[in-house]
């Protein structure tokens, strides 16, 4: 039987158990309570505008959005979330702070873009358009992806973008990406909350609808014309708001029209409109999009055109063309059709190397026809005019596809006129046009393709303006291919404008247009191999020479060479002179002695070559100053000893015993070295500078004033003679004037052309010639 004390202990205990329970189960009720009202700190209520509400809860200390059953909201792409509204809310996602970013109420084609801006319409991507066809104030013009199709060019959704109506046009690829961005991807700056209207309900306070505007009336300058109370005048002028459509290559359209630019700059208001149907419809909504959009819609499509002169030209041929000319519009001519009133007044061609290689002209890439006949071009005038046309300067394009009107504005073309200052018109009813251009320039350039071989020659023609108010000219080029035909003989065919338009080449880049003609020229008018003459004659009115040149007996093997030149040379005061050149002879063992104007060379009889015994030979100086070889005893040959000296090689005659006979030659073995001199004189000339053709004409017709006539007859390897003609006429004690072929225009220095004359008797007289002396 339990005692009292037990029962008392057992009932503490029992009470002591309950107590935990009871403070167990309200530690649990804390807890679940406190989480509760964390949650509830932690969460902020967000209210939309259609009465839904959502939480801004913390979850694993991070902020997000959650909709009444604890779910998290979706995101679209840039983070924001979306409400059942469409409303999108940027949440802060360390703070919990939100924002709400837009409520989306998109109309017709709009799509939602970047940062909640509207895009006008889907974002079409380069691939998928066809063309766009821009309209504004400065014209109409269409790019559209094209393909060759035989000799057509035909409209192709996987072909390569062109200017429609110049095809063969380049364009700046950065400006046009530009274009077809801005055109199909539409993103909206803003769009307008309540856009105001005119009386006709159109957006023409935006520019988005034509409308007569006035515009400030200025001079030629560009300044503002006043009024007499000092305002400026103005005057009303049709305004129309640019537009493009862009075609996709499924061939829906999807045009924007583009008003003015904002105020404060940074955009555009455009408008768009709906093709889908049978008739365009205006959305009634303005939008702005950003001014880099807008100003490729804006601007004329020169600003996209590459300029272009020529055929594009290769860095390694670009100086290779034939019958370059520029032509001078003729003071006071009058333009016609049946004439081109153009005096040339320069005309050259490139010669191939393979064509100048053992020829008189291996030296001179370029010759002179037509004025300058005989002259020889400056190689660094030419090159620089051919680099010119190679990569011109340009200001930029002025007129892209111009029409005749239009090159008339520019100077290029003219309209021609009746007796009583009419325009003249054909058969149609059209006016009639000529050449007007201060300048042609026309030349012939082969087109060559990767293995150098040509496939075809174009002929340029390009007309040159006279300088604009910027000191600038416009150009405008034809080009034409050129035949071959069957005889060899080449037609031009009909001229067309392959890349038509006009630019603007800066002016100083074309002062060669307006140089004089010793711009031109190599100021060394005597520049002829030595090796390829045959005859060399001066006749003044009181002494003459003639120099008959032999080079046969020279080894060409190695290249050429003037070596053993002989010379064959009288005059008028009865000189008589036969060069050394080489003299061979053999002696009685049959040795072959072969003696030239500075050397000695042993050859046995089985043509073996020997050295000359030690003691048979030495060096010495000749009266010129030049070291030669002699022999030390004289060759025994029979009949004749040969000494070999420093100046002469003497042959004594003798008999049968071996004693001289009293017989002798001589030969001056320095005349060739001489003559030699007597040349360099002539190569030592040059061109002093211009004079006036019509003075000097006076002079070639006046006999008193005929000072020296000089021909120098060339024969190339390949049989080609050419005989050029140097003519000299007394202008001052100083000065003489000079035509060569009959071509003048330059004078030289008087003493050069009388040094010519005295050097050739210093040759007759076997006297030392010094070229660079004066006289």
């Amino acid at each position: 039987m339990m005692n009292t004390e037990t029962k008392k202990q057992k009932s503490l205990m029992k009470r002591r158990v309950t107590a935990i329970v009871i403070a167990a189960v309200a530690v649990l009720l804390l807890a679940i309570a406190l989480f509760f009202v964390l949650d509830f700190v932690k969460t902020t209520t967000f209210e939309d505008v259609d009465g839904q509400t959502y939480y801004i809860r913390k979850r694993d200390g991070v902020y997000a959005m959650y909709d009444g059953d604890r779910n998290m909201l979706p995101t679209e792409s840039h983070g924001y979330y979306r409400t059942v509204a469409e409303t999108l809310v940027e949440v802060n996602a360390e703070t919990g702070e939100y924002e709400v970013k837009a409520v989306l109420d998109l109309e017709g084609n709009e799509v939602e873009g970047f940062n909640s801006r509207l895009l006008l319409f889907p974002h079409i991507e380069k691939k998928n358009i066809l063309s766009i066809q821009v309209h504004n104030s400065h014209g109409e013009y269409t790019f559209v992806r094209c393909k060759v199709n035989g000799d057509n060019i035909v409209v192709d959704p996987t072909g390569d973008f062109i200017i429609q109506g110049s095809p063969l046009t380049l364009y700046d690829q950065e400006k046009f990406a530009s274009l077809y961005v801005g055109a199909g991807y539409t993103l909206s700056v803003l769009k307008l909350n309540d856009p105001i209207k005119d009386a006709n309900g159109a957006f023409t306070e935006y520019g988005l609808a034509p409308q007569v505007r006035q515009k400030a009336v200025t001079d030629e300058d560009g300044n503002a014309v006043l009024d007499e109370d000092g305002n400026p005048v103005t005057e009303d002028y049709q305004y129309e708001p640019a537009w493009y459509v862009l075609t996709d290559t499924s061939g829906n359209k999807y045009k924007v029209i583009v008003g003015d630019p904002l105020v404060t700059g940074g955009g555009y208001y455009v408008q768009y409109v709906d093709m889908s149907g049978e008739t365009e419809v205006k959305r009634d909504a303005v939008y702005v999009l950003d001014s880099d959009a807008g100003s490729s819609m804006t601007c004329p499509i020169e600003d996209y055109v590459t300029p272009t002169l020529t055929y594009p030209m290769s860095m390694n041929t670009y100086f290779d063309v034939e019958d370059f000319v520029i032509g001078k519009w003729i003071e006071g001519a009058e333009p016609s059709n049946d004439t081109v009133p153009y005096e040339k007044v320069i005309s050259f061609s490139y010669i191939d190397l393979s064509l100048r290689e053992n020829t008189i002209n291996s030296s001179n890439p370029y010759e002179f026809s037509l004025k300058l006949d005989g002259y020889t071009p400056s190689s660094t005038a030419v090159d620089y005019v051919l680099q010119t046309m190679y990569d011109p300067t340009y200001v930029g394009v002025t007129k892209l596809a111009p029409s005749m009107d239009d090159l008339c504005e520019y100077g290029i073309y003219t309209k021609l006129l009746n007796e009583d200052g009419s325009v003249k018109v054909d058969a149609d009813g059209n006016p009639e046009y000529a050449f007007r251009a201060a300048y042609t320039l026309s030349f012939k350039y082969d087109v060559l393709d990767d293995n150098n071989e040509i496939v075809n020659t174009l002929h340029h023609t390009i007309l040159i303006s006279d300088k604009n108010e910027d000191g600038n000219y416009y150009a405008y080029t034809l080009i034409s291919d050129v035949v071959k035909n069957a005889d060899g003989t080449e037609t031009i065919a009909n001229s067309f404008p392959r890349y038509n338009m006009v630019v603007e080449l800066a002016g100083y880049s074309m002062d060669f247009l307006e140089w004089d003609q010793i711009e031109w020229v190599s100021s060394s008018y005597i520049d002829k191999n030595i090796a390829y003459i045959t005859n060399i004659t001066l006749q003044s009115p009181g002494y003459s020479a003639n120099f008959d040149l032999d080079n046969s007996l020279s080894d060409q093997s190695e290249g050429t060479n003037s070596n053993n030149l002989t010379v064959n040379a009288t005059d008028s005061q009865g000189h008589s002179i036969s060069s050394f050149g080489e003299k061979q002879f053999v002696d009685k063992w049959g040795v072959i002695w072969k003696v030239t104007t500075s050397d000695i060379q042993v050859y046995g009889s089985d043509g073996s070559k020997r050295k000359i015994k030690d003691g048979e030979s030495y060096y010495a100086y000749n009266k010129l100053d030049n070291q030669v070889l002699c022999k030390t005893n004289p060759i025994e040959c029979d009949g004749m000893k040969v000494e070999v000296g420093a100046d002469t090689v003497r042959v004594i005659y003798t008999d049968a015993a071996g004693n001289p006979t009293g017989v002798e030659e001589s030969y001056v073995r320095y005349d060739t070295s001489l003559f030699r001199l007597f040349y360099q004189t002539m190569l030592y000339a040059s061109i002093v500078d211009s004079y006036d053709k019509t003075l000097g004409d006076a002079l070639v017709n006046d006999d008193s004033k005929w000072l020296l006539t000089m021909t120098i007859t060339t024969k190339d390897t390949e049989g080609n003679v050419v005989t050029t003609t140097y003519s000299f006429y007394q202008i001052s004690s100083r000065k003489a004037y000079i035509t060569i072929n009959g071509n003048g225009g330059f004078y030289v220095t008087r003493n050069r052309v009388d040094k010519f004359i005295s050097d050739a008797q210093r040759f007759f007289n076997y006297q030392v010639i010094e070229p660079t002396a004066k006289t």
